[in-house]
């Protein structure tokens, strides 16, 4: 029995080692297969770790050099700016010393000088051509390179510009002193115009005068400015306010600052009177209505409303307004007051505009050879009752049915234009 059990147990000892052999040859081939698997993972992820490797070092290689020269560049661009910044703070620290240097300020006395004289000079060389006194100025001039020499700046400036007043002064004068350009009359007879000598205490005056019924006509105050303006102001010829309206007449409006006079420079063609825009139905420089020495002469249809004061205007309706001064006859009476005129009003004889109305007639009338004050008892002579000084001189000007019968003068950035 024992010797089968032997055996028995050798047999099934074989099997078992056998069985054990296969287990771990299957193991060992499985295990070999799975441990290549996992080195050619391996390396796969070392492979894919040395191209990101050699990625990051060509970009640091690149982004340094890179790096580098962007640095450089930004450096450059620092360094310039804070150089031109230096730069412009050691000049305005340097034109702030030369400005309290006192040579440097003699130049700038000296240069200022120079310019005032050159218009003094075109100053001397107009009167002169036209025959007036320049004796005194040329005399002063030869004086002043001595005490330019002795540093009287500021003296000198002030007796220049004294100069330079009085010489326009002068030619003012003298412009106004000229008789009007020869005008055509109207090429047929007009309705409402005349020319009329008036004769009275102060002298002989020449008037060209547009006398109409006031149910005959509208009275209109336009301009060419739409807004209040300063400077630069828009114009328009007397004719081509009266077509533009269709209008049957019109004459100069409101004192302005023309063009060719120096004190206007920076406020050329501008008005500082109030003056109602009938086609825009409103006022222009309306807060010039609380001036006290301007009068006003305005219109409702076909009812005339004159003001001594532009100030006792109330507000009411209007179709057409303009002020100006100053008054020159109101309730029939002449007002003009001799202290509220200037030099040019009151001394010098030349051409004068004014508007009236009276015995229901409308008076537009350009007065020759007259002051201001003379102006005031002719359109009394003539009839108005109410009148109002308007601009004259060489921005004179009236139109009727078609044509000049004085003018057409300065292109004009306001006029009071007749329509049927």
């Amino acid at each position: 029995m024992l010797p089968k059990l032997v055996a028995f147990y050798e047999k099934k000892k074989r099997l078992f080692h056998w069985i054990f052999v296969i287990y771990v040859t299957v193991t060992s081939i499985t295990g070999s297969i799975y441990i290549f698997l996992e080195l050619q993972n391996i390396k796969k992820s070392l492979s894919d770790l040395q191209n990101n490797q050699d990625q990051i070092n060509t970009f640091k290689q690149n982004f340094g050099e890179n790096f580098a020269e962007e640095l450089f560049d930004d450096h450059l661009l620092i360094s310039q700016f804070q150089s031109a910044l230096e730069a412009k703070t050691l000049i305005e620290a340097e034109l702030e010393n030369l400005k309290t240097l006192q040579s440097t300020q003699a130049f700038f006395q000296v240069n200022d000088i120079y310019k005032k004289y050159d218009e003094l000079l075109t100053k001397i060389k107009r009167n002169s051509e036209v025959k007036l006194e320049t004796a005194v100025e040329t005399t002063k001039s030869a004086e002043w390179g001595g005490r330019i020499l002795n540093k009287e700046y500021e003296n000198i400036k002030g007796e220049i510009k004294d100069s330079i007043t009085l010489l326009d002064t002068e030619y003012q004068k003298y412009l106004a002193s000229l008789p009007p350009p020869p005008t055509p009359a109207p090429a047929q007879a007009a309705t409402g115009y005349s020319y009329q000598t008036v004769k009275n205490g102060r002298g002989t005056f020449g008037v060209y005068l547009i006398k109409m019924h006031l149910s005959q006509v509208r009275v209109k105050t336009v301009s060419a400015n739409k807004d209040t303006c300063k400077d630069n102001c828009p114009t328009k010829s007397l004719a081509e306010y009266v077509k533009e309206n269709n209008g049957y007449a019109g004459m100069n409006g409101t004192y302005f600052c023309p063009p060719d006079y120096d004190s206007c420079k920076g406020k050329v063609n501008s008005y500082d009177y109030a003056l109602y825009n009938s086609n825009l139905g409103k006022w222009l420089s309306k807060s010039s209505l609380n001036w006290s020495k301007t009068g006003l002469a305005a219109f409702n249809g076909t009812n005339p409303m004159f003001y001594k004061k532009s100030t006792d205007y109330g507000g009411g309706s209007v179709t057409a307004g303009i002020v100006n001064y100053p008054t020159l006859v109101n309730k029939g009476e002449v007002v003009v007051s001799s202290g509220d005129l200037t030099s040019f009003q009151k001394d010098i004889k030349g051409l004068r505009g004014a508007i009236g109305a009276g015995g229901s007639n409308l008076y537009l009338a350009i007065i020759t050879g007259a002051t201001v004050t003379d102006a005031a008892h002719v359109m009394r002579d003539l009839g108005a009752l109410n009148a109002l000084n308007l601009d004259g001189g060489g921005s004179s000007a009236m139109y009727i049915n078609g044509s000049y019968a004085i003018g057409p003068g300065r292109s004009l950035p306001n006029a009071i234009v007749l329509t049927r």
